[in-house]
């Protein structure tokens, strides 16, 4: 247990800063989609936007979605805050696991001080279960280059299985192809003939595991869109990449002033990651090495990913830190410290850090609390009140509304049987719909024509907090035929006068 306490300690400092209200708004959706098929089952056409859709819908999620729900109905939504700090914690302790050498604190100062910048990026959402996932994999494919043991056979087998639950999560699901390749490519030729075709046979039911779920082929559509919207071959990844808030490249929300801190971080994390990649490859198994890359690439993408870069980060990179820094041996080269005033030095360092780190978590605690009560969701992006007033209001029949990605998917949790313009799901939009979207934000008067064409009679929006919206929001103020029936501070509704 000794040997393990810095990770432990990480982990629990990691469950601790996951603990803040739901932020991302996708989780509604989700909620949304599992009572979907609780109750209608498997929906293989959008059943939630009254805007076109792909068909047919792929919900990989469906496993996900179901726990959170069940969570969600026992527990409301302080336990699933509660569940995602807990895992998080779970995630952060299996990655540092497989590391043998001894642990420095001031590798764990450093472990703390970038887990509290990536902080926000702890949510409730599939990656989540992927990051879990990632993490079982991460510990059990060095048994694969070991003899054919009841170890080995163990680690297949939950492997498989895992692969098998993740389909069914997200659609990172390939990832865990990837990394598995890695491993057993890289140790493949120092393997005997036996382990060879063990690992062959291993590596083909991995990839057929999409196959023993109900869609089991067109799964596999779902990954390749992930990919397309990674590398922006189409025009509507492209808009998808640039536009959309969280799908945005770190490089992007600097200069637009975005989540500063944890980009120059972030950023930071690559250089030094790209400098123990060239200098120091026998830090870790060469898979993990490669991992480490991958996770660049996607992190440099976009801000959602900052998390499959944020671990193996940790993992290799600051848990090695006093041989990539190589501090020590400077000094002693260049400057007269003695080895004593060194290591002193280093640890008032190191207590500091952690110190400034905690000090500035329990400065940011009061914003979760609302009259000396835990706000387990984040009313700034969530339309609680909006919606209330809706219930109690509903609109005319035949009648439709128009709202921003991050309002749907509440509406689709809390209104059942009221379609909305669109949610989180922007996968399922082609790049004309995404263009139309961006555009009525920025050109009002298109979003006029257009809601008179499609008795659009009924407007969601934010007024605070995102300012994509501001000159619609603006032009609606401005026009006669839309009144402002409703208002708190972080959203508004418009009626059309009859």
């Amino acid at each position: 247990m000794k040997a393990f306490l810095p990770q432990i300690l990480f982990a629990f400092c990691v469950s601790l800063f996951a603990f803040f209200p739901l932020t991302d708004s996708d989780i509604w959706w989700h909620l949304a989609s599992a009572r979907d098929f609780l109750e209608n089952g498997m929906a293989w056409d959008d059943p939630f936007c009254w805007t076109p859709s792909k068909s047919p819908w792929i919900n990989v999620h469906l496993f996900f979605q179901l726990a959170v729900y069940r969570i969600f109905e026992s527990f409301g939504a302080l336990g699933l805050v509660a569940l995602k700090s807990l895992l998080w914690g779970v995630v952060a302790f299996l990655w540092l696991l497989p590391m043998k050498r001894k642990v420095l604190w001031v590798h764990f100062a450093l472990w703390v001080s970038f887990a509290f910048l990536f902080r926000y990026a702890f949510e409730c959402r599939p990656i989540l279960a992927t990051m879990l996932f990632l993490g079982i994999f991460w510990n059990l494919l060095p048994q694969l280059e070991k003899r054919i043991s009841i170890k080995w056979i163990f680690s297949a087998f939950v492997l498989l299985g895992v692969e098998w639950v993740w389909v069914r999560v997200q659609g990172l699901f390939p990832l865990g192809f990837c990394l598995a390749f890695f491993a057993i490519a890289f140790s493949f030729p120092s393997l005997s003939r036996a382990r060879k075709v063990a690992n062959g046979i291993f590596f083909a039911l991995l990839l057929a595991t999409p196959l023993a779920h109900e869609q089991g082929i067109v799964l596999w559509n779902y990954p390749m869109e992930l990919l397309n919207r990674l590398v922006g071959g189409t025009a509507s990844s492209q808009i998808f990449a640039q536009q959309i808030a969280e799908n945005r490249a770190p490089t992007t929300l600097l200069v637009l002033g975005e989540n500063r801190v944890a980009m120059m971080a972030l950023l930071l994390g690559i250089l030094i990651s790209a400098f123990v990649i060239l200098k120091h490859r026998r830090l870790a198994k060469p898979f993990q090495v490669a991992w480490l890359v991958v996770g660049i690439f996607l992190a440099a993408t976009a801000e959602r990913n900052l998390v499959l870069f944020f671990f193996p980060f940790a993992s290799i990179v600051l848990g090695h830190s006093g041989a990539i820094l190589g501090a020590r041996k400077w000094l002693r080269k260049n400057v007269s410290v003695s080895k004593e005033k060194f290591s002193f030095g280093l640890k008032v360092l190191t207590v500091l850090g952690i110190a400034f780190v905690l000090g500035t978590f329990v400065k940011s605690l009061p914003a979760y609390f609302d009259h000396g009560a835990f706000r387990a969701i984040s009313m700034e992006r969530v339309p609680v009140g909006a919606v209330d007033f809706m219930r109690q209001n509903p609109m005319l029949e035949n009648s439709k509304i128009f709202n921003d990605d991050r309002s749907g998917g509440y509406m689709e949790w809390a209104l059942p049987g009221v379609k909305t313009f669109a949610d989180g799901r922007f996968i399922l939009k082609d790049s004309t719909f995404l263009a139309n979207y961006l555009n009525f934000a920025e050109k009002p008067a298109e979003f006029f024509i257009f809601s008179d064409s499609l008795s659009v009679n009924r407007v969601l929006l934010p007024i605070r907090y995102i300012p994509l919206w501001k000159k619609l929001v603006y032009a609606l103020d401005e026009n006669s035929k839309w009144n402002r029936v409703y208002q708190d501070s972080a959203y508004a509704v418009w009626d059309k006068t009859r």
